[in-house]
């Protein structure tokens, strides 16, 4: 693969109810075949996708992440909701900011983990035509501008182990205190088998591990919720998960998989991967089937020049 000159920005836009949040983006030279829009996962932030762009860019694509609200650099109380609305309308507003951003470029969503589901959810709520509130004509600027929905190890259903009491508690605290802290057992370890990337996650500053009642909820009444619709999905979709995950349930995925509307869709499972499977010791295999895929659907007329 050959060294490519990386054009990198940065900048801010205007959420519903959460500020402006932090956004960058990485392309190559010239016009990009298409955009990774990234939605990260719970807890980290977009500054986390070193080795997708590293090994995107060169292969010609551009790719753009943002801090959820409560994540990373963008404003709001760490590891709190009020609703899954929340999250969904920052997703919703950051690919508004890409479109602007990389006009007449196919978007391609990519959501990890916790942004899986998040992704899942906006692109049921777009593909049946419901855009949040209704709106029409932004649910068919969704179908002309999105290529497809890719999900890496999306966290549709736990695998964490939490005891049923806790989880009971929280769903007692989230009426009465929401903001509540509450344990949090994901560690560091569950992420990779990279020593590299362990030890980086457990020193970024910008990485948190808190967690309220009201997210916690929220959360686990999105996710059941997500697989049950996934019959609205029909987008091109790629399924990239693992099965030695020990925070997201791949059972979870496959269901939503064998829901989903799409006509065009395909799964890859990496034994004994760990959670990250972009950060992973095996990576390469994860950008080879990812590069396959966008390379089969982005339009030939949006090759990178």
């Amino acid at each position: 693969m050959v060294e490519t000159p990386v054009r990198h920005e940065t900048g801010d836009f205007e959420a519903k109810g959460a500020g402006r949040l932090v956004w960058q983006s990485w392309a190559p030279a010239g016009h990009p075949a298409a955009v990774l829009a990234v939605v990260h996962g719970y807890g980290e932030h977009g500054g986390r996708y070193g080795f997708l762009v590293d090994d995107m860019v060169p292969r010609g694509y551009a790719v753009a992440t943002f801090d959820l609200r409560g994540h990373g650099r963008s404003p709001g109380r760490r590891g709190h909701i009020d609703r899954f609305a929340d999250y969904l309308a920052d997703a919703r507003a950051f690919l508004a900011q890409v479109r602007r951003a990389c006009p007449d470029t196919p978007v391609v969503l990519l959501g990890h983990s916790m942004g899986g589901l998040i992704a899942a959810a906006l692109a049921e709520e777009l593909d049946a035509g419901l855009a949040g509130n209704g709106d029409a004509a932004l649910a068919e600027e969704h179908e002309a501008g999105l290529a497809g929905l890719v999900l890496s190890s999306p966290f549709l259903g736990m695998r964490l182990a939490v005891p049923a009491l806790q989880v009971k508690v929280a769903r007692l605290l989230s009426r009465v205190a929401p903001t509540l802290r509450m344990n949090n057992p994901l560690r560091a370890e569950q992420l990779s088998h990279d020593p590299a990337v362990v030890a980086a996650a457990d020193a970024d500053p910008l990485n948190h591990r808190q967690t309220t009642a009201r997210w916690a909820t929220e959360i686990l009444s999105a996710q059941p919720a997500v697989i049950a619709a996934a019959g609205r999905l029909r987008l091109p979709l790629l399924l990239l998960y693992a099965d030695d995950d020990p925070i997201a349930d791949p059972r979870a995925a496959e269901e939503l998989f064998a829901r989903a509307a799409s006509v065009d869709k395909a799964k890859r499972c990496y034994a004994g991967y760990y959670h990250e499977i972009f950060n992973e010791v095996g990576r390469a295999a994860v950008f080879e089937d990812l590069a396959a895929w966008l390379g089969v659907h982005v339009p030939a007329e949006h090759a990178a020049q």
